[in-house]
């Protein structure tokens, strides 16, 4: 299995292990920074106006968001090899 496939496969069943947050919005696979997390959607993407947005980031640490798995950018992994 390759490298690709692996982390795929970890992003699959991280996905499949909790496809809700507590809150009751979906989660969702998101790069940033290197790792793969999963993020509860009102992290990634709040919907609505100012005041939605605003409740997103006041209750950020309630919502799910644990790493999955890094993945370094194509750029990074570049120099480094």
């Amino acid at each position: 299995m390759s490298q690709d496939t692996q982390i795929i496969d970890l992003i699959e069943r991280a996905s499949d292990a909790r496809p809700y947050c507590s809150c009751g919005s979906h989660t969702t696979p998101v790069w940033r920074d290197g790792v793969v997390w999963l993020e509860c959607a009102t992290i990634s993407d709040p919907d609505g106006g100012a005041f939605r947005k605003l409740f997103a980031s006041v209750t950020g640490a309630w919502h799910v968001h644990v790493p999955i798995v890094d993945v370094p950018s194509a750029e990074t992994a570049r120099v480094a090899a």
